[in-house]
């Protein structure tokens, strides 16, 4: 079995709903199953969803302080003041103040921006750059995508007499700035604006449209892209953004779109949510993460075509030297990882916070979200600066815990902290981090329940393969944009035979894999699931997951699937017999398996060389005779003293066989073996040197059923008999030449299958017996089992699966890979 990564989870669809939508508002079944399975039930919200446009934008005045804003603003431009627009070194910030920065050009107003350096002042408001705008004239700051956790710097800036107004959408403390002037959040309390979930650029937007009067469509482009890159639901007002702005950057892009798009291989018209997400805006965000974000702004304001081209390159490159950079620090945070697990025991505390000297700032929380897609569990990556003291980092959370609340419950730790349920930053000093990774290991240990731990994997639509069609991606495009709080329908595909799986890409990171049913075909292919390719096996049956697309080579386009998980419930066995050096095979695969990896051994020699190996000490050796009285907690103590995961995840869950039983009551070990491990994945065969087959094994056989037919006539023509060691079963075996202990395990056959009947060694043939198969007898199965067992190293690898077919718990079949 490979079982899957995530846990699956649907609900039962609503076919007469799904029937109803469809009907009502003219769209393809699959459409309205995808919206019913979602929870979309009214046929008029669901036009709305789909249709969402401009008409649908709420009242800016509707959000709380944005009423004092405007009249402050509009102040400034009246008089003449110089207005300074404070920003942040993301992609919402940086998109946020290039929105701001064209509506106070088209306004007339005397402006200028300023974004802070990531590295050296930290996120948000800070009094150094205060006294810069002071010294420059600034009598008015507009923060946007930040300032709502600003109170001190906002006390101190009217203090010398410049005013603030904020516009910000994370989460508010409970101390809000107010010396500021004016406060748009629509998270703040008792604000009545309908839709809480805007970006930074998205408040922004508003302020745009109530201080032109109507809604600022001109500047959609800039508002989606933060959107967008700010992970926000595209679900209400978002996604009338999202729409507008992607539609606004297809027909009518500005010369800062377009040369982003270029760089990211791509024109403008091909833009949507998912290129933005993981093309542009990684490039946006790469000049605050390793420079200066002011050349991104510049880039989104410009009208120099030649400008935006060398700034977009240069941002290109910025990007190249950051994927670099995150590389190394995850490998480097990994290492410290482990540490922190065998300081704690083995798990590790609930939420993992590491601290490195001379790690980039700008790139912690790309290696956070690292760390939480490979271990899921909230992660805090901080750069300790020697010089300061301090460390300046970022947060990612799971599904289930908000990081800013259990963050807030730690502030007393922290020189300054914000962000939302998901992600967060913060600055603190480096002999608080031990008191933070506590606190914060105790507050998951509080709020976490067992079922939070495991990640979970919504399924939209369970579809067969004939669905996975051109016309189905098509179809389902209706619901775009996609992202964050509508993301691309995930389909379940099941019961595929796996014809080949492949690594694909630089150092076989990626997996590509083709499977059929009926004749029909699907390639899928699996982004960072390269390692899975070897855990495999060719023909195997399997359930995939994941998202239908269109795959475009040479003017052919063709369905695929992305694939983000896939299981099998089928026990899969590798054949390496063949392998030239079988070592080598079972050194990479004990690395690959560290910590789930038993093996059997039918040499005590082969057993203790395995031991020795340099390499092999994390996996468990049991010889094939080992006292099976106990099995289970056998199994339990090898585990615990080699499997430390394995203990923690109920038992080994992949087999090595160091050599194939040659003998019957190996044969049966390995069954019993088998049977016990109930969550074994694979069974991998090796042949390794160190032991000589006994003699006569290879040849031995096991009777036909013509000789069975023959000991039964004989044991008709006799009627009764006394069982003994000189009695009617040796004449049997005079006779037909058969072993006498053939002839006893005939007898049983029979006496199961109710053919002879017995009382104390009395035996006598029933007159009436039952109309049996011999595959019926568990005695039958057991020892035609045990007589294939001494000439398996011959076996043919269908026959072997056969054969393990018959050793596994009933239900279980195998698969064979040929290595």
């Amino acid at each position: 079995m490979f079982a899957s990564r995530y846990r699956w989870e649907w609900r039962e669809p609503d076919e007469a709903g799904a029937r109803d939508l469809a009907e009502k508002l003219g769209l393809p079944m699959l459409v309205a199953k995808v919206l019913s399975s979602r929870g979309w039930t009214d046929p008029d919200a669901v036009e709305r969803f789909l249709n969402a446009g401009e008409q649908g934008l709420e009242d800016p005045f509707l959000m709380k302080g944005m009423t004092e804003a405007v009249e402050r603003i509009r102040r400034a431009l009246k008089e003449g003041e110089r207005i300074r627009v404070y920003g942040d070194y993301d992609a919402d910030g940086v998109t946020s103040t290039a929105l701001m920065s064209r509506l106070l050009a088209k306004l007339g107003a005397s402006f200028d921006t300023y974004v802070p350096h990531r590295s050296r002042e930290g996120y948000g408001l800070n009094n150094g750059a205060i006294d810069l705008a002071a010294e420059a004239g600034v009598k008015l700051i507009v923060t946007v995508d930040n300032g709502i956790s600003a109170a001190a710097q906002i006390a101190y800036a009217r203090e010398i007499g410049i005013d603030v107004v904020v516009t910000d959408h994370h989460e508010p403390p409970e101390l809000l700035p107010e010396s500021a002037c004016a406060i748009v959040n629509p998270k703040q309390r008792d604000c009545p604006y309908p839709y809480k979930g805007l970006a930074g650029a998205g408040v922004a937007y508003k302020l745009a449209h109530a201080l032109l009067g109507r809604p600022a469509t001109e500047y959609s482009d800039l508002a989606a892209i933060g959107t967008i890159a700010d992970l926000m639901p595209l679900t209400g007002e978002n996604r009338i953004i999202a729409r507008l702005g992607l539609s606004m950057m297809r027909n009518d892009p500005s010369l800062g779109i377009q040369a982003l798009a270029a760089v990211c291989g791509i024109e403008a018209k091909e833009l949507s949510s998912g290129r933005i997400g993981f093309g542009v805006a990684p490039r946006l965000n790469a000049g605050g993460r390793l420079d200066s974000a002011e050349s991104a702004v510049r880039l989104l304001v410009t009208e120099d075509r030649s400008e935006a081209e060398r700034i977009a390159g240069e941002l290109d490159l910025l990007n190249s030297e950051r994927q670099r950079l995150v590389e190394e620090t995850v490998k480097e945070a990994e290492a410290k990882w482990e540490q922190r697990r065998s300081d704690w025991g083995g798990q590790g505390p609930r939420v993992i916070v590491l601290t490195g000297e001379g790690w980039n700032a700008g790139v912690a929380g790309l290696v956070a979200s690292k760390l939480v897609e490979k271990h899921y569990r909230p992660a805090i990556v901080l750069a300790y600066d020697a010089g300061t003291g301090k460390c300046k980092g970022s947060a990612r959370s799971i599904e289930g815990f908000d990081i800013h609340a259990a963050l807030s419950e730690c502030s007393s730790l922290m020189d300054h902290f914000g962000g939302h349920q998901a992600a967060a930053g913060m600055t603190l000093a480096i002999d608080k981090v031990p008191e933070l990774e506590l606190a914060l290991d105790r507050i998951a240990g509080e709020r976490l329940t067992a079922e939070d731990w495991q990640p979970k994997k919504r399924v939209d639509l369970v579809c067969e393969l004939t669905d996975a069609s051109l016309s189905a991606v098509e179809e389902l495009s209706r619901l775009e944009p996609f992202g964050s709080g509508n993301a691309t329908p995930r389909v379940l595909i099941r019961d595929l035979s796996l014809r080949e799986c492949r690594t694909l890409g630089k150092d076989g990171k990626h997996l590509r894999m083709t499977v059929v049913r009926e004749g029909r075909p699907l390639e899928a292919v699996g982004f960072g699931l390269g390692e899975c390719v070897e855990r495999l096996a060719g023909g195997v049956s399997v359930d995939l997951l994941g998202e239908l697309s269109v795959n475009e080579w040479n003017g052919n386009r063709k369905v695929q699937l992305i694939l983000q998980d896939f299981r099998s419930d089928e026990l899969q066995v590798f054949d390496l017999r063949d392998a030239k050096d079988a070592w080598k095979e079972l050194d990479k695969l004990a690395r690959s398996r560290r910590g789930s990896l038993l093996a059997l051994s039918p040499s005590p020699r082969t057993a203790g060389e395995a031991k020795e190996r340099e390499g092999l000490e994390g996996i468990a050796v049991l010889p094939y005779d080992f006292d099976r009285s106990g099995i289970a907690a056998t199994l339990r103590e090898v585990a615990a003293g080699s499997m430390l995961e394995a203990e923690q995840s109920g038992g080994p869950r992949h087999l090595a066989l160091l050599g194939l039983p040659e003998k019957p009551e190996e044969a049966e070990a390995l069954g019993q073996v088998l049977s016990e491990l109930k969550r074994l994945e694979s069974v991998h065969i090796f042949k390794l040197p160190g032991r000589r087959s006994e003699p006569g094994a290879s040849g031995s056989s096991f009777p036909d059923r013509s000789r069975f037919g023959e000991a039964y006539a004989m044991f008709r023509e006799r009627g009764a008999w006394i069982d003994g060691p000189d009695g009617y079963l040796r004449q049997i075996s005079i006779r037909t030449g058969m072993s006498l202990a053939v002839v006893r395990m005939m007898q049983e056959v029979f006496e199961e299958l109710g053919f002879i009947r017995a009382r104390g060694a009395e035996r006598k043939m029933n007159d009436n017996p039952p109309r049996k198969p011999l595959e019926e007898s568990e005695r039958y199965r057991k020892a035609k089992r045990q007589a294939e067992a001494l000439r398996l190293a011959d076996m043919p690898k269908e026959r072997l699966a056969e054969w393990l077919t018959g050793l596994k718990t009933e239900g279980s079949q195998t698969t064979v890979k040929r290595v």
